[in-house]
């Protein structure tokens, strides 16, 4: 004999819950005569305004015009850097090239100074 069925003889098959006779004849009646009285008014339909609907898509709009702008402005500086400069001789250098011969090059603080003011 398996301990399972040890158990089942001890304790039984039989449910040990039981619903009393009857109760179920007239529970509603029991049921609706607790429950407290209530009116049910017809309840008036909620008022969205428009901003309501129209917020989302305005904040949408919002940040893909924040975005053009955005990557407009950076564009533009973009560009802004591969100006070129003009010498006195009217040769161009690009940023990138003045940078580099600015490092690459021998310049104390006055040569330096006379030549970005022009002075002889």
């Amino acid at each position: 004999m398996t301990d399972e069925e040890k158990i089942k003889g001890i304790i039984g098959k039989e449910n040990p819950f039981k619903v009393p006779d009857g109760y179920f004849e007239d529970f509603q009646q029991r049921l609706m005569s607790s429950l407290p009285e209530r009116s049910f008014a017809q309840k008036k339909p909620k008022r969205v305004p428009i901003w309501g609907n129209v917020r989302t898509w305005v904040s949408a709009a919002a940040v893909f015009a924040g975005v053009i702008i955005l990557v407009a402005a950076l564009h533009r500086a973009d560009n802004l850097k591969e100006a070129s400069y003009a010498s006195t001789d009217d040769i161009s250098f690009t940023e990138e090239e003045m940078s580099e011969y600015l490092t690459t090059s021998v310049f104390d603080d006055y040569t330096l100074y006379s030549y970005l003011t022009n002075d002889e």
